[in-house]
């Protein structure tokens, strides 16, 4: 069952309950309340006329019985040998009602009709007083009964002093047919639960409409967002827990297509690192392949003894020399692989200090050769890196321009704002081999062959390095002093 089926459901059946409840509660209750309700009028009232009866006379008791009845009240007082009494009374039984000769206002009799009300005071039977009639003589009490037999009576009794001679104040009042009341609510509860379970139908499918349309928005929502559809997004705006989850979401989707592109870059990145890791071990097979074969040819000569190779005492060194080279070469190829696992810390350091480290056998070299050297430490500042992995790059970038610079030319390093620069005096490098320069064995022409000692992996160790610190780098030509210039930006 769907959430709007349970929804609906759930809702009419308990709005059914409740109205089927404040039914009978309404059936059971109200004759308890009513009566209850009425009993602390009737008692409030008997209270109040004690109180004006307190400080009255007997010819005020008429008049003061007479202002504080209504309705169904009805009043009787005992004082001393006289009684006075006010009693109202509707006829609730459809027939006639005939009066005995104590509540008589004449030698006749007094016959009342369905629904006419009396307001009868009692005396003697012989003497009329106005309003009332005084019973000096005679038991009223079976007329009382007489009366409040016909219809549910409530009553309440008080004590009070009148003239130094005591009292007694009976208060009673005929209940409204509380009876017919509530055959009335049966008669209309049928028709009162019809219209209940009507009401109940509408803001039922109102309710579970209002409660399930978000939620089936989500739903549909999320179906899009499955498919990775990218402007997919639940536009559901509320404070309630509904609106939250939509937000969260949204949240979670955003953060999904982030992750994804971040793994599709981290993908792109791998592969072309695995295709640089191919095309380097391809170029390093290539590379080591030449001095192995020429090493195999040499000895395979000098075993068999043919021509020139006779002579072992000229071909040995040569030998060893190839194996000098392949030696190094294999230590170079084994530098570059390992540099992406090289695990070191970063360390707040200046600049001036890891250059200088790294500058001091390459300035030996340089005065050697001849050069002119401009090292200005000027302008220096901090740096956060591995030194070591750092100084790797450096000692490349340096070795290069002293390798790499004329007799005589000129060799400089030093700082601009936060940028190193090394700058070297040589040929210009031609433009379409500037951005060939970075990969491995890659060499542009004869003054940067095998013959002058590099073995071609230098650029390429410096850029997997400086990719690793995300660092910025250029390397270009100089049109004054004619020469290259590399540039990292921390």
């Amino acid at each position: 069952m769907k959430i709007f089926q349970k929804t609906f459901m759930y809702t009419l059946v308990l709005l059914v309950l409740i109205a089927l409840l404040a039914s009978w509660l309404i059936y059971t209750l109200m004759p308890t309340f009513y009566t209850k309700q009425k009993q602390r009028e009737l008692t409030f009232q008997a209270e109040q006329l004690v109180q004006k009866l307190s400080s009255a006379k007997r010819e005020d008791i008429v008049s003061l019985i007479s202002d504080y009845a209504g309705g169904q009240t009805n009043i009787i007082i005992n004082i001393g040998e006289e009684k006075y009494a006010l009693i109202t009374w509707s006829n609730p039984s459809g027939s006639d009602l005939t009066l005995t000769s104590y509540v008589s206002v004449s030698s006749t009799s007094i016959t009342g009709s369905n629904d006419m009300v009396f307001n009868v005071a009692i005396t003697d039977v012989d003497s009329v007083k106005g309003n009332g009639i005084k019973i000096s003589e005679g038991d009223f009490s079976p007329v009382l009964y007489n009366f409040f037999n016909m219809a549910q009576t409530i009553e309440t009794q008080c004590d009070f002093t009148m003239d130094n001679e005591s009292g007694t104040l009976t208060v009673s009042m005929t209940l409204a047919p509380v009876k017919e009341a509530v055959d009335v609510i049966i008669s209309l509860l049928p028709v009162s639960i019809l219209m209940c379970v009507v009401i109940a139908v509408v803001f039922s499918l109102l309710y579970a409409r209002a409660i399930t349309r978000p939620i089936k928005a989500i739903s549909n929502e999320t179906r899009h967002m499955t498919s990775l559809v990218r402007d997919a997004k639940c536009r559901i705006k509320s404070g309630d827990e509904i609106g939250e989850l939509a937000s969260n979401v949204n949240y979670l989707y955003e953060t999904l297509l982030n992750t994804i592109d971040s793994l599709e870059a981290e993908l792109k990145k791998v592969t072309a690192t695995e295709k640089a890791k191919t095309d380097f071990l391809r170029a390093a097979s290539h590379e080591l392949k030449t001095p192995v074969t020429a090493l195999r040819v040499i000895m395979d000569n000098m075993i068999l003894g043919v021509g020139k190779y006779k002579n072992h005492n000229e071909w040995l060194p040569k030998c060893k020399e190839l194996i000098d080279s392949l030696s190094d070469k294999l230590r170079d190829i084994l530098d570059a692989t390992r540099l992406e696992t090289v695990s070191e810390q970063c360390v707040s350091e200046n600049i001036e200090t890891i250059c200088s480290e790294v500058l001091e056998p390459y300035i030996v070299i340089a005065r050697a050769k001849g050069l002119v050297l401009n090292i200005d430490f000027n302008n220096s500042f901090l740096v956060t890196a591995p030194p070591k992995l750092l100084g790797k790059a450096l000692s490349n970038i340096f070795s290069n321009a002293v390798l790499y610079t004329k007799p005589g030319g000129k060799f400089s390093v030093y700082f601009r704002e936060l940028s190193l620069i090394v700058e070297n005096e040589c040929e210009p490098i031609p433009e379409d081999h500037l951005s060939r320069l970075y990969e491995p064995f890659y060499r542009p022409d004869i003054s940067r062959s095998r013959e002058t000692g590099g073995n071609g992996l230098g650029l390429y160790i410096v850029k997997t390095i400086l990719h690793l610190l995300e660092l910025d780098y250029c390397f270009e030509p100089v049109a004054s002093p004619r020469g290259m210039r590399f540039t990292i930006n921390f």
